[in-house]
């Protein structure tokens, strides 16, 4: 346990703010819009592909809020998912990083994932000081791990666990530096203002 938190807090450095493709000459895998808001872009790790559900790169429901699963391509490989979700929370409709957030908003938070399961919550930033809040899990002997930042309003977080419910195998060091390392590509950008957003068909 130790270990692994010692590594990801090292991994942290690696972790990127928003750049853009022009600049970093990074070649991605696709993107999506977020109502308006912002893109996402994204680089697949090897063997993995980000789907959306369904098939739909599209919104599910409530138009202000979307999962994602990034998946290895082979589900035989014994590889965990990534359970991606970004959904709009009206009440941090002003917050534009999880860095504005004080003490006590941050224990709001974390009393939301403590009320669940028993969870060791740590926080990383990255080398350009964008925090992100990890949780660490266990429900019913599988483990998990929890990615969670807010971005202009919007919650994100990122679950890395074994496809198979029941499959108690532990997460790797690799794997959890796997999802590091997609989050360090993951590029923001802002756009228009969300009063003039439409839901993508």
């Amino acid at each position: 346990m130790k270990k692994t938190i010692m590594i990801l807090l090292c991994l942290a450095l690696m972790l990127c703010g928003i750049a853009s493709a022009e600049e970093t000459g990074i070649e991605y895998s696709g993107e999506v819009t977020v109502l308006n808001r912002f893109t996402i872009k994204w680089i697949a790790p090897e063997d993995y592909e980000l789907d959306y559900d369904a098939g739909d790169p599209g919104w599910i429901g409530d138009p202000g809020f979307m999962i994602a699963r990034l998946a290895p391509k082979d589900i035989d490989s014994g590889k965990p998912m990534v359970n991606i979700s970004i959904a709009r929370n009206e009440l941090l409709s002003d917050v534009e990083r999880l860095n504005d957030l004080d003490d006590e908003a941050l224990a709001q938070i974390e009393a939301t994932f403590r009320d669940e399961d028993t969870v060791d919550i740590s926080y990383m930033e990255t080398a350009y000081g964008t925090k992100l809040m990890v949780v660490k899990e266990m429900a019913d002997g599988t483990e998990y791990v929890d990615f969670y930042t807010i971005y202009m309003g919007y919650e994100i977080e990122m679950v890395l666990t074994q496809i198979e419910a029941t499959d108690t195998t532990p997460l790797t060091d690799e794997q959890i530096a796997m999802v590091v390392q997609f989050i360090s590509d993951l590029d923001f950008t802002p756009l228009a203002d969300e009063s003039t957003a439409t839901p993508v068909d």
